[in-house]
């Protein structure tokens, strides 16, 4: 048995659509695995500690199609032990989940907190919630499981003395700070459109304000009111775009786009700014920032051996440019690392960022 499994009390193929979804490289999009059809592989992807993803285009690619982007997920298994972990349940806990899928992560919860009506869960999607009432039914738990924006939290079940949420965020919604006593805990992957973001756990406070410091990288997908979108500039945008070059070298890339180098403090720099990087073969790899709000978008691209890259950039704001001053900024503050940084919401809201400690001179509110 693996470390993983030893942590989580109750196994995960009892939870798993007996329909899921793979990478297609054929397609460029993702293709159905059957458990009726291909029995081994379908039991090989739930045996691994890896995700599952459960649900492609909120449900209404089915299998047989090609499937665009993945909506739910039944995610890593390790992952999911770190993240319980990292919530402390204890006996008698009232806990609320943000994102309930395929409800495994419901029945764990019920398991550590003692009795499944202490444990509400929250899905915005109506069929996946049918499908995770019957599994937990099926397995012997009775969460409440509720059809819902998980954005606002369940407030006739509140006061919660943990909240979890399993889809990731940008902005920490009051109702969960609300909803949660005094030093109780909020678990949940945090992040910004540059980042995905790291695992961040929040102490509430009696004043209504709520912080703590963030962990380890965690990717998953966005709560479906805070989704990231791109830009798809046409050719005539690309023609019109403005050409220069930078000189940053290939691995001062890798740094302004990997987790654990610069990619978590870019993004806590440079607000609405969605990075997506593709490698087109062996030798080239484009990335891109994209701004929806003020379509705004950069490239820059790679090529293996050059000594500098073409930029292109178009719109009201210079993404790139802005890009590649937080990475200066990173560089010149010792480069930290995501788990130096840490996250108060104010009573009002207001998300100020830190790096060590609340009172550091390196501060600052982040915008939304």
């Amino acid at each position: 048995m693996t470390e993983w499994n030893e942590r989580l009390s109750v196994p995960r193929e009892p939870f798993i659509p007996p329909v899921v979804w793979v990478d297609d490289p054929a397609t460029g999009g993702f293709a159905a695995v059957s458990r009726e059809t291909e029995g081994p592989r379908w039991r090989e992807l739930v045996n691994a500690d890896e995700p599952i993803i459960t649900q492609v285009d909120d449900g209404r690619t089915t299998s047989g199609g090609v499937g665009l982007q993945p909506s739910s997920s039944c995610s890593q298994p390790s992952l999911v032990a770190n993240m319980l972990d990292a919530l402390d349940i204890r006996q008698g806990h009232r806990v609320l989940e943000i994102g309930t899928g395929t409800g495994w992560n419901a029945a764990l919860l019920s398991d550590r907190a003692g009795q499944a009506e202490r444990v509400v869960s929250v899905e915005v999607d109506p069929h996946l919630a049918d499908s995770a009432r019957q599994a937990l039914k099926a397995a012997g738990y009775t969460p409440l499981v509720v059809t819902a924006e998980g954005t606002e939290g369940y407030p006739p079940e509140a006061p919660y003395d943990r909240v979890i949420a399993t889809a990731s965020i940008h902005t920490v919604p009051r109702a969960w700070i609300e909803q949660t006593r005094p030093c109780g805990l909020i678990v949940a992957p945090w992040g910004t459109d540059y980042c995905n973001g790291a695992l961040v756990g929040l102490e509430v406070h009696e004043n209504g304000s709520a912080s703590g410091r963030c962990g380890m990288n965690v990717a998953f997908m966005r709560v479906r009111g805070q989704r990231r979108y791109f830009l798809d500039p046409d050719e005539v945008e690309q023609l019109q775009a403005d050409r220069t070059t930078t000189v940053r070298s290939g691995a001062e890339l890798f740094d302004m786009t990997a987790f654990p180098r610069a990619a978590f403090t870019i993004g806590l720099r440079v607000p609405h700014c969605y990075l997506t990087t593709e490698d087109l073969d062996d030798d080239h790899r484009m990335i891109e920032l994209h701004d929806v709000r003020s379509g705004s978008w950069a490239q820059v691209a790679m090529v293996r051996g050059a000594d500098s890259f073409e930029v292109r950039q178009l719109g009201p704001r210079r993404l790139w440019d802005e890009v590649d001053a937080a990475y200066s900024w990173w560089l010149h503050a010792d480069s930290p690392a995501p788990d130096r940084y840490g996250l108060t919401v104010a009573p009002d809201g207001t998300h100020m960022v830190w790096l060590d400690t609340p009172n550091s001179d390196n501060r600052w509110s982040l915008a939304h």
